[in-house]
């Protein structure tokens, strides 16, 4: 009894250790308390689950013919949530049939590993750092929106431009990397473009940051 609930305690301890390493890592608006919690549940969960199957292949079955009719309808948009999800699965796995040495040496090992190429931004080729929307009038100064863009963006590329039947005003996206990235320079950038005359309105979004989520 006193080693069952050592075990869950054991599996708790490491949940959080792998929902906080998810938490420091995780960017854009996809980042869910409630995905937080569960990855905690998930491995107390699965280490109980292991618990109960035991050596008995026949409580195995049974597990499996129960959960194959619950129906998960929660999708999960990002790849790397599912990473964690077999993640706090592998570690409650391990906690369940006490292999204690590899259960927390591969917690540790995979947070810091994981932390590591989070820190060096391992994988990633974003190139178009800012989406910039601009809703300005058919007749603004083209060569003003040219010389401010020439002065603080390395890189434009135009996305789209709409131009609504029957009204003045048009809307141009574009993707930019700025020359330097600092929030001088982007404070700069807005203002200057927000001086021309026609400019209605410009919205700049982070393009590194996830917002399918």
């Amino acid at each position: 009894m006193i080693t069952n609930i050592a075990l869950i305690i054991l599996s708790f301890i490491l949940g959080l250790f792998i929902a906080t390493t998810y938490h420091f890592t995780k960017k854009g608006f996809s980042h869910s308390q409630a995905f937080i919690k569960n990855l905690v549940l998930l491995t107390v969960v699965t280490c109980t689950v292991m618990m109960v199957i035991g050596n008995t292949v026949g409580r195995a079955f049974a597990l499996i013919g129960a959960l194959s009719i619950i129906r998960f309808r929660t999708p999960i948009k990002d790849p790397l949530d599912i990473g964690f999800v077999f993640y706090s699965i592998a570690i409650g796995m391990a906690i369940g049939v006490k292999d204690y040495k590899l259960g927390i040496t591969a917690c540790l090992l995979i947070s810091l590993l994981f932390f590591i190429v989070y820190r060096i931004n391992f994988g990633s080729s974003q190139k178009i750092d800012y989406l910039i929307k601009m809703i300005r009038s058919q007749q603004i100064d083209e060569s003003a929106v040219e010389r401010i863009m020439k002065k603080y963006l390395q890189e434009v590329t135009l996305v789209n431009i709409v131009r609504p039947a029957g009204k003045p005003d048009m809307e141009v996206t574009y993707m930019v990397m700025f020359k330097k990235n600092t929030p001088e320079n982007r404070d700069g950038f807005m203002r200057e473009m927000n001086t021309i005359s026609g400019m209605k309105q410009l919205i700049m979004v982070n393009k590194s940051i996830d917002i399918e989520g």
